[in-house]
């Protein structure tokens, strides 16, 4: 993520979402050198992020509901 403001500003949500992701996941990937505590901090930031997601869903779900029944 070394780009530059401008470079930052002209991206699309759809890239700044991916490139989020990608960090979040090179951050949660656990590696061979890795000591067996980082390990399970790695193991944990997953079981978190997996929390994070489940409990945004039935609020996404629920925001594009009424998004469709507004547009109807």
């Amino acid at each position: 993520m070394d780009n530059t403001p401008e470079e930052q500003e002209s991206k699309s949500l759809p890239d700044k979402a991916a490139e989020t992701y990608q960090w979040w996941d090179n951050l949660a990937t656990i590696h061979a050198e890795d000591p067996f505590l980082v390990g399970a901090a790695k193991i944990g930031l997953r079981l978190f992020g997996v929390i994070v997601l489940l409990a945004l869903s039935p609020v996404i779900l629920l925001g594009l509901l009424i998004a469709f029944i507004t547009v109807l």
